[in-house]
């Protein structure tokens, strides 16, 4: 699909001129029984990431979008609408010529099935255009259950895989009128025919009904307040009397009132705007139940609940697949740990993560980043000064220069002199997911940044409250965590400890398992005994066999940063890491010379521990030759031919 059509199309119906972003939904379905999702953006400032989400999707799903705006991401409903500038229809059935007035825009989905939308001369609330919709939907024989704010249509000119051959949809026309709202509104003949025609589809008013007062006492408890008050507070001038009865109906749905309870509460109302119009109670009955149906009915399109079932069909041509944020560390969209020992460099190895995702540098310097974006990262471990002082060093190591470190409430920011880097970290901020603010803050951000990985440092300080060994608790969080996985696309990295028990690796994560079962691509990490500079990585990924150890020697993180990366075979006996550096030293001298501890330690920044352990072990590999001499006891390593095997010295091959 023409991705410029398509922008052209939903700023045309979406308007442009916004002075704060509202939201836009819009939603997509897999061939055949895939299941219907929906995602919301901030319109306008994710305008462009709507049209690549509705082109690429596309490709293999119908796909929708919802005609109007809301000023709010939690419910694709009336109650969180915003004034709209456009009226539709779906009509499956009948003549284009029933289309009156004529369309601004109209559409065929398929074969005799059409949709079409009217543009405003100006913004009309929710309640008045709701009205309007209703009125055009049943004067065009249109679907009758497609005129509720909230519905979505059909992208146009989208390709429809309803059928067994897919239909391209076409654009009739685009350069209909445009409407002022007397200019559609409905004679009054024609609204009681609307009316009435609902009232026989519909349960007709009961003659008896409950007095109020039993309805306030028998229900108190489980009237939502926000319809307390709008029972005790009585319209302002200019306030949308439709928009407030609309969500009194919904709210005491929501809670389980029946529908003739319902009624009594919004009919004596100060909200009843058909009471204000001297229109029958029936009007009011019929929207009653429209607002109980919407409880009961999923609307069309919308999740139900049942299993994500899905046909062979859909299995076989399914495309997706599994592909590299970070070459070989880590893959897109997945959830993991990052976890190990107590000062195992954890934290650190989640900020070099972090930041080279951020600015595509090379993760350790080596790995790279194939697919580099935001990132966001909570640390409620470390202070502020200690992270941004890792940071710069980080930075300075990875050669980003002119990098700026900034800090706004508790949110560090990083700009580079050309360009900005999206990184974005919250340190201290006191996230707890006990708490649903501070959940719901963080999931507010990872919607406005729509990162490539989040990274949560540590699980401890996060998850105050929950028994890490019990399944039952844990499960909740992480289901959360796999639930933003899949409804942002973003991978997901949480730093944790190992216990202090035996095992293997993958079994030494600390709390229930259920955290190694949740894992789809953690780094765990240990030390070596004998080096303690040494890290040793072992990468778990459920979609790459490798066996590789990574080999990590971190040196110099007082006022610089330096990594030294070497992959281990897990079955291979010789040691590498500091042995490798040492006795790529020693290999500058010659058999027989005699070097000091000392200049080994000089010359490799290797601690003197590290450096006695390792001549020792070459030693024993009748490498060298180890010496003693003064009150000291003072090393020296003397090489030996056995050092040079195989090395070519000025020609000469030493075998």
């Amino acid at each position: 699909m023409d991705k410029k059509k398509i922008k052209s199309f939903l700023q045309r119906i979406w308007g442009t001129g916004w002075e704060q972003d509202q939201w836009a939904f819009i939603a997509y379905k897999g061939k055949g029984s895939g299941e219907f999702k929906q995602r919301s953006f901030r319109y306008p400032a994710q305008i462009d990431l709507i049209v690549t989400e509705l082109s690429d999707s596309n490709q293999w799903a119908d796909v929708y979008f919802c005609p109007h705006l809301f000023v709010s991401n939690r419910s694709r409903t009336k109650e969180y609408s915003a004034p709209t500038q456009v009226l539709w229809v779906d009509k499956d059935e009948g003549s284009l010529d029933d289309l009156q007035p004529k369309p601004t825009i109209c559409w065929q989905t398929s074969q005799g099935k059409y949709q079409a939308l009217w543009v405003l001369k100006e913004p009309l609330n929710p309640g008045d255009a709701e009205y309007l919709n209703r009125h055009l939907t049943y004067s065009t024989g249109a679907d009758r259950g497609g005129w509720y704010f909230g519905k979505v249509l059909r992208l146009p000119g989208s390709i429809n895989y309803k059928y067994d051959s897919p239909y391209r949809g076409v654009v009739l026309w685009e350069n209909g009128p445009k409407y002022t709202p007397e200019e559609i509104w409905p004679r009054q003949s024609e609204l009681e025919e609307a009316i009435s025609d609902l009232s026989t589809v519909s349960r007709p008013l009961p003659k008896e009904l409950p007095d109020l007062s039993a309805v306030l006492t028998e229900y108190g408890k489980i009237i939502p307040s926000a319809v307390w008050r709008l029972l005790n507070t009585p319209p302002e001038k200019d306030q949308d009397w439709s928009d407030q009865l609309w969500r009194i109906e919904r709210l005491l749905a929501e809670a389980g009132l029946p529908p003739e309870h319902i009624f009594v509460v919004a009919r004596d109302s100060p909200w009843n705007k058909y009471r204000r119009d001297q229109r029958p109670d029936e009007h009011l009955w019929a929207e009653v139940l429209k607002a109980v149906e919407d409880q009961e009915i999923p609307t069309e399109g919308e999740d139900q609940e049942e299993l994500p079932w899905v046909t062979l069909d859909d299995v076989m041509i399914h495309a997706e697949r599994p592909t590299w944020l970070v070459d070989g560390i880590w893959m897109e969209k997945n959830v993991g740990w990052i976890a190990g020992q107590g000062k195992s460099y954890k934290s650190i190895l989640s900020l070099d993560l972090a930041l080279s995702i951020a600015t595509g540098h090379p993760f350790l310097g080596k790995y790279p980043v194939v697919d580099p974006g935001p990132v966001l990262m909570v640390q409620e471990e470390d202070p502020l000064w200690r992270v941004a002082y890792r940071i710069q060093l980080m930075a300075h190591s990875k050669g980003i220069t002119g990098l700026n470190v900034t800090s706004n409430n508790n949110a560090w920011i990083m700009e580079l002199k050309k360009q900005k880097v999206p990184f974005y970290l919250s340190a201290g901020g006191g996230l707890s997911f006990s708490e649903g603010t501070m959940v719901d803050a963080l999931e507010r951000q990872i919607d406005r940044i729509r990162p490539k990985m989040l990274v949560i440092d540590p699980w401890f300080m996060v998850s105050a409250g929950i028994d890490e060994f019990k399944a039952g608790e844990v499960t909740n969080m992480l289901g959360l965590l796999k639930s933003w996985r899949d409804k942002y696309g973003c991978s997901i990295a949480v730093v944790h400890h190992y216990n202090k028990g035996n095992g293997e690796t993958r079994q030494k994560i600390y709390g229930s398992m259920a955290f190694y079962a949740w894992s789809e691509n953690s780094l765990l990490v240990t030390r070596e005994e004998d080096n303690r500079n040494n890290i040793i990585i072992e990468r778990d990924i459920k979609d790459d066999a490798g066996e590789e150890k990574i080999v990590v020697e971190i040196t110099n993180f007082t006022d610089g940063y330096e990594v030294e990366v070497a992959e281990r075979n897990p079955h291979e006996e010789k040691p590498k890491g500091a042995y490798a550096k040492i006795e790529k030293y020693l290999k500058t001298a010659r058999a027989g010379d005699r070097i000091s501890r000392k200049e080994i330690i000089d010359n490799t920044g290797l601690n003197p521990r590290t450096v006695s352990n390792t001549l020792n072990k070459l030693e024993d590999d009748r490498k060298i030759e180890i010496e003693r001499e003064g009150a000291g006891n003072q090393m020296w390593a003397v090489p030996k031919e056995g050092l040079f095997e195989g090395v070519d010295l000025g020609g000469e091959l030493l075998l």
